[in-house]
């Protein structure tokens, strides 16, 4: 039996998997997800596969914003049995094969290494979105902006939570460069945003990160 999931399609072939930290689904002319929350949840992603008659073996590349357990937890699950390659920046890639300690908040890590198979860099594109390096969260955060549907995946460059803000410093391995990332996003125009933490926006969301921007 299947569990229910409270999750949506934002947009036509956005799918918003809410999860402790959301997973996005993009499906087009290619099958992506974007971070693969909690090793807990990763039931919940496996169920809204299925729910939309999608397999992990049906899947391109698995983005993986940065290394936060809440993002990458579920990463090995999702992966066992899928040919799919998993996309990083280069700097977290260590981090996520856990090659390496991490030495940010929220400490050293627990998820079962999965070796990054694509190291992304600032402006590179890969399957049609385009990486966007947004770091002060932790060291090789990244967000991803995808032209084709006006989209920005945010990671956790920023939250939606009560309002469009910066995360919670005490989870930024540098609070300050966090903020020049958010003030980098603000150049970029995209009408509809999804958030590792808090809830989608359709329409109008590049202003209201510029808003944010203004004020930090």
């Amino acid at each position: 039996m299947v569990s229910r999931v409270t999750s949506m399609e934002l947009l036509k072939g956005v799918h918003v998997i809410e999860t402790y930290a959301t997973t996005t689904l993009l499906i087009d002319d290619r099958l992506i997800l974007v971070d693969t929350s909690a090793d807990a949840d990763a039931g919940k992603v496996m169920d809204y596969l299925t729910h939309i008659r999608v397999t992990p073996k049906d899947l391109s590349t698995i983005f993986i914003t940065h290394t936060h357990p809440d993002h990458v937890g579920g990463l090995a699950a999702i992966k066992h049995g899928s040919p799919a390659k998993v996309a990083a920046h280069r700097i977290e890639a260590d981090f996520i094969a856990r090659k390496r300690v991490y030495d940010g908040p929220s400490g050293p890590q627990s998820h079962p290494g999965t070796p990054v198979d694509v190291l992304l860099d600032d402006g590179q594109k890969v399957d049609g979105l385009e990486v966007i390096f947004t770091p002060g969260h932790t060291r090789g955060s990244i967000s991803l902006f995808d032209a084709s549907h006006s989209l920005l995946i945010a990671g956790d460059a920023a939250r939606n939570e009560s309002g469009v803000q910066p995360m919670d410093d005490r989870y930024n391995v540098d609070p300050k460069q966090h903020r020049e990332s958010i003030k980098k996003l603000a150049k970029f125009h995209f009408e509809n945003a999804v958030f590792g933490h808090g809830a989608p926006i359709k329409g109008g969301a590049s202003a209201k990160i510029t808003d944010l921007a203004k004020h930090l």
